[in-house]
């Protein structure tokens, strides 16, 4: 029985995926095996793919229409549970008060998957029926149809990565839904057989397609995209020795703007004057790897808690992090830093300190004496989401040198982005780094304020083993202000830093099962 879809649910070319595909109106419905005919439906297959991830990135909701349905899982599942960001009591609501008290239950709204699995079977069809499309169509050249398959095998990677490491054990689906009377149910797999015989391969099959001569596409996957996910990875993985393979490999790919990103010294790094185009216009920075683009005109308000509204957001900067790297700025002696005044408005609510106004992804004064005027028009403006840029490479390079023994090549590499920062570098004699666990907190310390807001600092806890030691003093204290004075900090992290599966997703498949430290 042949299965009817909608084309791409209505979303390829104008709600979602990279904007720069297509204007055109998709079809509105069309037989699978009858929809990949041509060089239109090839493009708006691959716009549909990018669609789905993108709107499980960014989310789609509204700061005007208290539904509550922000669904940034950029943000949630990336960044909400860790030190940088806390609830704002007067606004928040209880999945966010789940999120960042470690309570989280099977009801709350970010524990549900199946968006990514959305995105996992288009790019299933899409890996199927491409191909049969070129034969179709002389217009889609040997050239296009590996590039469109190393996209989508690489997307398919990263949907699998988010799985692994927001869940642990996952279904493993890698072939297109077509027949309705097909068993649906299926269970969950090891995590690592995910990443072994899935994400590997899929990467490895992604770069084996790619042309390794061309400019790195900023808004889709291209050669350094696939490089920096599989280095991220074999992080994962703790394969020092592979993931400095493909970040060398990354290195000798070319930016956006056509210049190697060659991984020599701080100068490939976007310089300090300019240091937040990589965030507000990527497409001119020489740092830039994969961004996702999120246009205001064609997908609405990019109204995740970090982005554009003047007050009630549930989520704020937390407290410590504000105390020690944000408001000293305000001080007559603040740090030489570039960073800080560029990532948070610093001089908003003062001395209330709001903590709520987050600046990276909009143009601002880079040395600010003041509240940023915060116009309304911010709201229109695009967002681009970094999933992946230089310094974030040189510091996982770093990290990972710094796991093979080799401490002067990770101090050289942490050094660099120090230095683009105007900070004092560090010495290879001081003492606060002087074993290989005190370096890799230095380099997890620069990290999570490099790329703060960035979706990264959750998973490099997890990734590190240190959710249970950085997050245990900081819970405690938030589970106080909340009103538990038993203060159990952070409870089992060996099952607890996974998520919850949903328990609409578990009613729907019977064969899954929960993670342990959850009930249903």
């Amino acid at each position: 029985m042949k299965t009817k879809i909608l084309a791409l649910l209505l979303l390829s070319a104008t709600l979602g995926g990279c904007n720069k595909f297509l204007e055109e109106k998709p079809l509105a419905e069309v037989a699978l095996d009858q929809h990949y005919k041509n060089l239109y439906d090839v493009q708006a297959a691959i716009a549909g793919m990018y669609s789905a991830f993108q709107l499980e990135m960014v989310g789609k909701g509204n700061y005007q229409d208290n539904k509550d349905n922000y669904l940034e899982k950029y943000l949630y599942w990336g960044e909400y549970r860790a030190d940088n960001f806390d609830r704002a009591i007067s606004y928040t609501k209880d999945y966010v008060d789940e999120i960042v008290l470690n309570s989280l239950t099977p009801t709350n709204q970010f524990s549900d998957w199946s968006g990514l699995y959305t995105a996992i079977g288009r790019i299933n069809n899409n890996i199927k029926y491409i191909p049969k499309a070129a034969e179709l169509d002389s217009r889609i050249t040997p050239e296009m149809l590996k590039d469109y398959l190393a996209q989508c095998y690489a997307l398919r990677a990263m949907c699998y990565f988010y799985l692994v490491r927001v869940w642990g054990d996952a279904p493993i689906w890698l072939e297109p839904y077509e027949d309705v009377q097909q068993p649906a149910a299926s269970a969950r797999e090891p995590k690592d057989k995910i990443l072994n015989e899935v994400i590997i391969p899929d990467l490895e099959k992604a770069y084996s397609l790619v042309d390794k001569d061309a400019k790195n596409a900023l808004w889709t996957i291209g050669g350094a995209g696939i490089c920096a996910i599989m280095s991220d990875v074999y992080m994962w993985k703790k394969d020092y020795q592979n993931a400095t393979k493909w970040i060398t490999r990354l290195f000798l790919t070319k930016s956006p703007t056509g210049v190697s990103y060659a991984g020599t010294n701080e100068t490939n790094l976007q310089d300090g004057a300019s240091w937040k185009t990589i965030f507000v216009n990527p497409t001119s920075s020489k740092e830039t790897i994969w961004s996702i683009h999120w246009d205001y005109i064609k997908n609405g308000c990019a109204c995740m808690q970090t982005s554009w509204s003047p007050n009630n957001k549930q989520i704020i900067v937390d407290e410590g992090v504000w105390a020690t790297w944000f408001q000293p700025q305000t001080t007559t002696s603040p740090s030489p830093d570039i960073r800080p005044q560029q990532t948070l408005d610093v001089y908003f609510g003062l001395p209330s300190n709001k903590r709520d106004r987050f600046i990276k992804w909009y143009p601002t004064d880079a040395n600010p004496t003041k509240a940023d005027p915060w116009p309304v028009t911010n709201q229109a403006l695009p967002v681009y989401l970094t999933m992946y840029r230089l310094s974030d490479m040189y510091l996982l390079y770093a990290e990972a040198l710094n796991g093979l023994g080799d401490r002067t090549n990770a101090l050289k590499y942490l050094n660099f982005v120090r230095k683009r920062a105007r900070l004092p570098q560090y010495d290879a004699n001081d003492a606060s780094i002087a074993t290989s666990y005190q370096l890799e907190t230095a380099i997890l310390d620069e990290r999570r304020l490099e790329l703060f807001g960035e979706g990264k600092r959750w998973f490099d806890l997890v990734r590190t083993g240190r959710v249970k030691d950085v997050m245990d003093p900081i819970l405690k204290r938030r589970q106080e202000e909340a009103g538990n004075l038993d203060k159990p900090g952070f409870l089992d992290p060996t099952n607890r830093v996974y998520w919850p599966i949903h328990r609409n997703v578990l009613n729907s498949n019977k064969s899954l099962v929960q993670n342990p430290g959850y009930t249903d």
